[in-house]
């Protein structure tokens, strides 16, 4: 191999050679009883679902995101969970051995299962492959046309 048989001490993991300062505390990272996570509502807001690695930009902060009706509250709710999944997904690729935080990504991918299926029984689908009836409603039913600039 390239380094084998080297003496000096090089660390090329994935993280490193990305440029992230806390590549060493996340491997120490105490996630025992997800006290180092953030609720999926606070963690979609601030874009980082750990505390420990949520960093504002300049001292700036999240915009708290209110839903003006019931069908943006279950399409915020549907993004929210899908955020949460993808965020732990990544945390789970680097640390497959963590069973506190695969059981917690398999609540969430059920939160979010349920909260697609509320989403589409009252304002139909989300997604394009997801149409069901006799026509094709999907051009007609898009979740960012109603107030679109929100989600686009």
């Amino acid at each position: 191999m390239l380094f084998d048989n080297n003496n000096v001490d090089l660390d090329f993991t994935l993280l490193n050679m990305a440029g992230l300062k806390n590549v060493n505390n996340m491997s120490n990272m105490d996630l025992s009883s997800n006290k180092n996570i953030y609720s999926v509502k606070e963690g979609f807001l601030r874009g980082n679902m750990f505390k420990d690695e949520y960093k504002p930009y300049k001292n700036l902060t999240y915009i708290n995101i209110r839903p003006r009706n019931e069908r943006e509250a279950k399409l915020f709710n549907v993004m929210e969970y899908s955020f949460a999944i993808n965020d732990l997904n990544l945390y789970l690729d680097l640390h497959p051995e963590d069973s506190e935080m695969l059981k917690l990504f398999k609540e969430y991918v059920k939160e979010e299962k349920e909260a697609k299926k509320e989403y589409m029984e009252s304002y139909g689908p989300l997604t394009v492959n997801k149409v069901t009836g006799n026509s094709f409603d999907w051009v007609s039913n898009w979740p960012w046309e109603d107030g679109g600039e929100m989600y686009v």
